[in-house]
């Protein structure tokens, strides 16, 4: 119920395209040239407007940060439940779209307590909601021992953002062999469809 609290202001969609135009101009300028004043004019509102929905930029940074780690957590639970798991998971923790604006934030929050506060919980629970589903999706498929969940959880997500990372700043050495020694591990747990249809 908290969350249509602000309803009425949203009815209008203005909200979001506060929230969208701050996300493209981290992408696209940095946060330091996140303004009130830059925001307002890429949406073409006053800048009152942007106080009335935010009343400090934390506010508003810290709305872009919730809406996407919302969003992360979803399209994260989406590709849990698909047909080959590990694979989708891997696919998502790889993916370079959201890199950028993930960095962006890790630099902001090196000067914001707040925003490193809720990059941490938002991770935190990220990682919580991977970790139970992959204590159902390795049963059976692993040695209770040779690869608990947790240990999973943070290899995908330490190889696979390292990757992400150094391939933004044009790092790509070793890249192709760690991503097929990956794709061969994930083979091993999860055969994948053409594996499987390769092998018949």
């Amino acid at each position: 119920m908290a969350r249509t609290s602000s309803a009425g202001k949203r009815n209008t969609g203005t909200r979001e395209k506060l929230l969208d135009a701050t996300a493209r101009l981290m992408l696209e300028e940095g946060y330091a040239a996140v303004t009130s004043r830059r925001v307002a004019e890429v949406v073409g509102v006053q800048r009152a407007v942007v106080y009335y929905y935010f009343p400090t930029m934390d506010d508003l940074f810290l709305a872009v940060l919730r809406r996407g780690t919302h969003d992360n957590i979803e399209i994260q639970r989406r590709a849990l439940t698909s047909d080959t798991p590990l694979h989708a998971l891997w696919d998502l923790t790889v993916d370079q779209r959201g890199a950028r604006l993930t960095m962006e934030f890790m630099a902001l929050g090196n000067h914001r307590e707040l925003i490193r506060a809720e990059l941490a919980a938002g991770a935190e629970r990220f990682r919580e909601a991977q970790v139970i589903a992959l204590t159902f999706i390795l049963r059976g498929r692993v040695d209770d021992t040779s690869l608990p969940p947790e240990a999973a959880s943070v290899l995908i997500a330490a190889i696979g953002r390292l990757l992400v990372l150094e391939n933004a700043l044009g790092i790509t050495t070793g890249h192709d062999q760690t991503l097929a020694l990956v794709r061969a591990h994930l083979e091993r747990y999860e055969p994948s469809a053409s594996a499987e249809g390769s092998a018949t």
